[in-house]
């Protein structure tokens, strides 16, 4: 697990090693600072990155990035 922060936000970039394969799940958090509670506040928990496994973990935790980063530009959250 990988933690990088945009702005108010912190991305929380999960890959998990599928069982009985060489493939990786790529999963995105996003937790965003709230000021009243001084703290982050999860907005959106373990949502799958990819329609498909990654090769590698590395793989996976590109997707999860650009997953997470695709969903703060959108301003969906």
């Amino acid at each position: 697990m990988q933690i990088e922060t945009i702005g108010k936000y912190q991305l929380h970039l999960i890959a998990l090693e599928m069982p009985g394969k060489a493939q990786w799940d790529p999963f995105v958090t996003i937790m965003r600072f709230d000021d009243e509670q001084q703290d982050f506040r999860c907005v959106l928990e373990k949502r799958h990155a990819s329609d498909h496994p990654c090769a590698s973990y590395e793989e996976a935790i590109d997707a999860a990035r650009r997953a997470g980063t695709s969903l703060l530009e959108s301003g969906s959250l």
